[in-house]
C-alpha cells in the first residue's frame, strides 16, 4: 500500500473515532431536536453524513472500474494529499453552505441506522481505494459541484473533512439542545 493511502486511512479513521466518540455522548432523547427551525437535528447530521459517504464511496469505486478499464498506469507519486483541499477549507468553511437536494437528509431517520450505513459505505470506500492503490489514481478525477475536479485521493480526504466539520456541527447543535432544554425546564 502507498504510503499516501496509509496516511488517509489513518486520518480517516480518526475523524471517524471523533464523530462515533461525540455520539456516543449524545443524549437520545435529544438526537432528533433541531435547535432552530432551519438548522438540523444530530439525526440529519448523521444521515447527511451517510448519505453523502455513500455516494462518494460509489464514484470512488466506479472511478476505480474506469481506471481498470482504460490501462491507467501504475503511480507515479506518492506525495501527500493530505493539505490538497486546504485553499477550500472544508473542515472550518467561511460560509455556511445549504447542502444540494441529493444529499439533504430525511427526519426522522433513526441515528443507529445512519452509522450503519457509515461503517458499510466506510468499508466499501476502503476496498476500492485499496483496489485503486494498483493505478495512478492522481489522474482520475471527478467534479465536486464547488470544489471543481478532484482526483481519487482527494475524494477521499474530502469525505474525512466533512465528516470532522459535521462533527463540530453536532458539538455545536448539543450545545444548543441542551440550552433549550435547561431554559424549558419547570422551575421546582
Amino acid at each position: 500500500m502507498q504510503q499516501r493511502l496509509s496516511e488517509l486511512f489513518t486520518y480517516m479513521d480518526s475523524t471517524r473515532e471523533r464523530l462515533l466518540a461525540t455520539v456516543r455522548e449524545i443524549n437520545p432523547t435529544f438526537a432528533g431536536v433541531r435547535p432552530r427551525g432551519d438548522s438540523w437535528s444530530v439525526e440529519e447530521i448523521v444521515a447527511h453524513l451517510a448519505i453523502v459517504e455513500e455516494r462518494i464511496s460509489r464514484l470512488v469505486a466506479d472511478a476505480v472500474e474506469w481506471a481498470k478499464e482504460n490501462d491507467v498506469g501504475p503511480a507515479t507519486t506518492d506525495e501527500s494529499v493530505m493539505s490538497s483541499l486546504d485553499e477550500h477549507s472544508v473542515v472550518e468553511p467561511p460560509v455556511r453552505k445549504q447542502a444540494p437536494k441529493a444529499v439533504m437528509p430525511p427526519e426522522g431517520r433513526p441515528i443507529d441506522e445512519s452509522l450503519g450505513t457509515l461503517r458499510d459505505s466506510r468499508t466499501r470506500l476502503r476496498d476500492a481505494l485499496i483496489a485503486g492503490d494498483a493505478f495512478d489514481m492522481g489522474k482520475v478525477k471527478r467534479p465536486h459541484a464547488s470544489f471543481g475536479d478532484l482526483d481519487v485521493a482527494q475524494w477521499a480526504l474530502f469525505v474525512a473533512q466533512h465528516e470532522e466539520r459535521h462533527r463540530r456541527q453536532i458539538e455545536r447543535t448539543m450545545d444548543e439542545v441542551t440550552e433549550l432544554a435547561a431554559e424549558c425546564a419547570p422551575i421546582v
